[in-house]
């Protein structure tokens, strides 16, 4: 079983991928903005991050640069979600992005592709 962060300042789209992940047998941890999902992984482990990019206090870019500097986060796999074509995964040392609206059988896929490198 492995812990997924889903960060997202959406409540809804949090709820919805935290049920599906749940249902595929994950454990979910949920932060509404980058400066949360920080916090919480300071608590918490996660084998994998997915975040929306365009959020308050601490955006998705932001917060993946700060878990890639970080020595205990760096090998973590991070997914970032977007509705702005702007964005490119590479921005930021993400693992992928997700474009908004996205499919969640593909979430899901991208979400099982990157678990092994992270368990």
């Amino acid at each position: 079983m492995a812990t997924i962060l889903v960060v997202d300042d959406e409540e809804p789209i949090r709820s919805l991928l935290a049920m599906v992940f749940e249902d595929g047998g994950h454990r979910v941890l949920q932060a509404s903005n980058g400066q949360q999902a920080l916090d919480l992984l300071g608590r918490e482990r996660a084998d994998l991050v997915l975040s929306d990019v365009m959020m308050p206090l601490v955006d998705g870019i932001e917060l993946c640069r700060r878990l890639k500097a970080a020595p205990s986060t760096a090998a973590l796999p991070v997914i970032l979600m977007s509705a702005a074509s702007r964005w490119n995964s590479s921005d930021a040392g993400a693992d992928a992005l997700v474009a908004k609206p996205f499919m969640l059988d593909d979430v899901e896929n991208l979400v099982q592709r990157l678990l092994p490198a992270a368990s």
